[in-house]
C-alpha cells in the first residue's frame, strides 16, 4: 500500500484500488474525506461559471464562495491523509506490548488516545461536508442554470461524505471510554448533521427549479 504521503498523489483508479486491498488504511474515512472534497470542487466549478454580464450582480459573491470553497476542498483533501494517519497510530497502539501490568495500562492508555484521534478526523469532515453544503444552500438560487446538475452533484457528494464519516465517527466512539468525550464529540455530529441536511435541502430545492421537467 502507498505511504499516506502519497495518498492524495494517486491516480483515480490506484487510489481505488488502495481502498479495495486488505489493509485498514485507507478506508472510509479517507475515502469520506475525499468525497467531500469533490463536492467542494464542483459547488465552486458552478459558482465560477456564474459570472459574465448577464451574472454580474452576483458574480463577485460567487468569486468570493469559489474561493472559500477551494479552501474547503483543500481541507477535507488534507484529511484524507490524515484520517489515514489517524488510524494507523491505532493499529500501532493495539500493537504495544502488554507482558507486565505497566505495559497493560501503557497500550491501553494508548489506544484510547489514538482512538480519540481517530475519531475527530471524520467529526472535521463532517464540519468541513456542512460548510460546503451551507455555501451551495446560500448560492443555489442565483446559479447558472446550466451548472445546476453540477452544483447538484456537489451537494449529493457532501452528503454522502458527511453520513460516511458520521458512521466513522460512531464506530470510534463506540471504543472509546471517555463518556463524557463521547457523548460531546456524539452531539456536535448530531447537530452538524441536522444543519448539513437542512442546507442541502434548500440547495437542491433551488437547483430542481433550474433542471429540466
Amino acid at each position: 500500500m502507498p505511504s499516506t504521503s502519497q495518498l492524495t498523489d494517486l491516480s483515480l483508479a490506484a487510489f481505488a484500488a488502495a481502498l479495495a486491498e486488505k489493509t485498514p488504511t485507507p478506508g472510509g474515512g479517507s475515502l469520506a474525506a475525499y468525497v467531500v472534497a469533490c463536492g467542494a470542487a464542483t459547488v465552486s466549478m458552478a459558482c465560477r461559471f456564474t459570472s459574465g454580464e448577464k451574472y454580474a450582480a452576483v458574480q463577485e459573491a460567487m468569486a468570493s464562495r469559489a474561493a472559500e470553497l477551494d479552501r474547503l476542498r483543500a481541507t477535507a483533501l488534507g484529511f484524507v491523509q490524515v484520517d489515514t494517519d489517524a488510524y494507523d497510530r491505532v493499529t500501532a497502539a493495539f500493537g504495544a506490548p502488554k507482558s507486565t501490568d505497566a505495559e497493560k495500562a501503557a497500550r491501553s492508555a494508548g489506544i484510547q488516545a489514538a482512538m480519540k484521534g481517530a475519531l475527530e478526523v471524520p467529526l472535521e469532515t463532517m464540519r468541513a461536508a456542512a460548510a460546503v453544503l451551507a455555501h451551495a444552500a446560500a448560492c443555489a438560487a442565483d446559479i447558472n442554470p446550466n451548472l445546476a446538475s453540477d452544483c447538484g452533484s456537489g451537494v449529493a457528494c457532501c452528503l454522502a461524505g458527511l453520513e460516511a464519516a458520521q458512521a466513522n465517527v460512531a464506530i470510534n466512539a463506540a471504543s472509546i471510554k471517555d463518556a463524557e468525550y463521547v457523548a460531546a464529540r456524539r452531539a456536535q455530529a448530531a447537530e452538524l448533521r441536522a444543519q448539513a441536511l437542512a442546507a442541502a435541502e434548500r440547495a437542491r430545492a433551488a437547483l430542481a427549479a433550474k433542471l429540466p421537467a
